[in-house]
């Protein structure tokens, strides 16, 4: 997920959740953190811009190990 914000307005609200090893849900708390933050800003009247990545990163990575990283956010 991009994400940028004006860390004077909603900077605190931007403190990821927990991650790392031995945590239910990594891996998506980037997005879960964008997504409340979206709704907070709805809620008070500030803009929120959405689009295409400014960068593109390209990494090739194997599915199968993410899919082990990812599977409890999915299910």
């Amino acid at each position: 997920m991009n994400l940028a914000f004006a860390r004077e307005l909603i900077g605190p609200a931007m403190y990821f959740g927990l991650m790392g090893d031995g945590q239910p849900i990594g891996r998506y708390d980037d997005m879960w953190d964008g997504w409340c933050i979206k709704v907070i800003c709805d809620h008070l009247g500030l803009g929120v811009k959405t689009g295409l990545p400014y960068i593109w990163h390209r990494k090739a990575s194997n599915p199968f190990v993410n899919l082990k990283k990812e599977y409890k956010g999915i299910y």
